[in-house]
């Protein structure tokens, strides 16, 4: 029977607020929890035990066996495994030998070990068709968390700190003191592990936990750490809201989207405060890869340079930019080919979304001048052109009239010669009629299918940007 949801239970208490308050669990939901054995995570378990009645869930946990600390270590695993077993529930038990892995991966043993459990924690979910994965952050490591980033140079999204809740994970704990964490425990009389290597001052963690902290709780404000905390809360508010703001320009900016690439308007982008051109192409960067977390606010102050004054910009994890046309393109990993075609009929909009661009053919050298900021007014020769045109991307072997004289080059050897990076040669639209190239717009016309000198029966094709409409 778990006693610590009584109401002498802080720390029960608090977790339920925090549950509510950000809506963590449902009915039935299925929930993976991290277990390692410590104060922390035993808590968890425990808590989350106590809500199988009220919310129905089924919990799994999971226990990561790093191959460090040898037989302590060994002990951590089968007091998890005995607890669950209390308990009733299932747990499975990961082993990897973390210090090879960090010499491979030339990462910290801290942070390869971090990044195996979580990589654990969600195929577990997977296997399981959970929902949740519950880890046991709490208000001591948001504080520590915080003073570490302070001390890294990091912006308002790195002081926001822990997240109650990031995707599936969630955090019953982060609201909690460790003093009020055992406290729930020693009301169970529940033991927990201690880890030895908690104590030593070989980990950057570690000395902000033993000593920063301490100092400032001793000789700056007693509540130093419930303040940092609180801090980062707000901080947290006010980077979701500039987030927020940031995904709308970022929608009103685009002009082009493909699987792995946004690209946006860089002109527009850079009449905005730079705070603002900040946010947005960090959200462009999300758009094609969640995980940006090594892309550092010097990567994207050079991609700014870029679409300032052009050129390309390599990033952390496989992320690229180039400026082109006007166009800032961020990609992750390599350019994929795109294949589009939209048929155009007269005096109908057609919107492209890969150019983020609305084409409508006419024959009334009026239609909507003055109502519509029109980007392009291509004017063809009606009588030349014998299929209906067509908008599409470029294809292999295409080539455009260049003279009067019917002489050609070919679309590559253009973008070639004006130093187009691929990434956003595919991004620029081809109007033709059947095989026959009519425009590379905002680059070249095919003379062929220009209007003669006596004008006559002329065909407007106009093009307008998704947010000029």
């Amino acid at each position: 029977m778990i006693k610590g949801d009584s109401a002498m239970s802080v720390m029960y208490k608090k977790a339920l607020d925090t549950v509510k308050k950000y809506n963590m669990l449902f009915n039935g939901a299925k929930v993976v929890a991290g277990v390692s054995g410590g104060a922390d995570s035993t808590a968890l378990l425990l808590f989350l035990c106590s809500l199988r009645d009220i919310y129905g869930i089924e919990i799994y946990a999971v226990h990561v066996h790093h191959g460090i600390r040898g037989e302590e270590a060994d002990g951590d695993c089968r007091f998890v495994q005995e607890l669950c077993r209390k308990l009733n529930v299932k747990c499975s038990v990961k082993s990897h030998d973390v210090k090879s892995m960090s010499r491979q991966q030339k990462l910290s043993e801290e942070e390869t070990g971090r990044n195996i459990r979580y990589r654990e924690f969600e195929e577990e979910r997977i296997r399981r068709n959970a929902d949740l994965i519950a880890v046991a952050h709490n208000m001591n490591d948001q504080a520590e968390t915080i003073v570490m980033r302070i001390c890294r140079g990091s912006g308002l999204t790195g002081l926001s700190g822990i997240r109650p809740v990031r995707g599936n994970i969630i955090r019953p704990l982060i609201d909690c003191f460790r003093s009020e964490i055992e406290e729930y425990l020693s009301d169970n009389n529940q033991p927990f592990r201690t880890d030895s290597t908690n104590f030593e001052e070989d980990y950057t963690r570690n000395r902000i936990r033993l000593k920063v902290i301490p100092y400032l709780a001793k000789e700056i404000n007693s509540a130093a750490m419930e303040n940092i905390a609180r801090s980062a809360s707000l901080l947290r508010q006010e980077d979701e809201f500039l987030n927020s703001m940031a995904e709308r320009y970022l929608e009103e900016l685009c002009v082009g989207r493909q699987k792995n690439s946004v690209s946006v308007d860089s002109k527009r982008l850079l009449l905005l405060d730079t705070v603002m051109q900040r946010r947005i192409i960090r959200a462009g960067l999300v758009s094609v890869c969640a995980d940006i977390k090594d892309v550092s606010a010097g990567h994207i102050d050079s991609v700014l340079g870029i679409a300032a004054r052009g050129g390309h910009c390599d990033m952390p994890s496989g992320f690229k930019a180039d400026m082109s046309c006007g166009k800032l393109v961020l990609y992750h990993g390599e350019s994929e080919n795109i294949d589009f075609s939209y048929s155009l009929s007269m005096d109908r909009a057609v919107f492209v979304p890969e150019c983020g661009l609305y084409f409508e053919m006419s024959k009334n050298p009026e239609k909507n001048v003055g109502k519509i900021k029109y980007l392009y007014t291509k004017v063809f020769d009606c009588d030349k052109i014998s299929i209906n045109p067509v908008v599409r991307n470029r294809k292999n072997g295409d080539r455009i009239i260049t003279n009067n004289s019917g002489g050609s080059k070919k679309l590559k050897d253009i973008f070639i010669d004006r130093k187009i990076p691929k990434v956003e040669r595919d991004l620029i639209p081809v109007i033709s009629a059947g095989e026959e190239v009519m425009s590379v717009l905002g680059i070249k016309d095919s003379v062929r299918f220009l209007p003669d000198s006596r004008g006559g029966n002329n065909l407007y094709i106009r093009v307008w940007r998704k947010n000029d409409d």
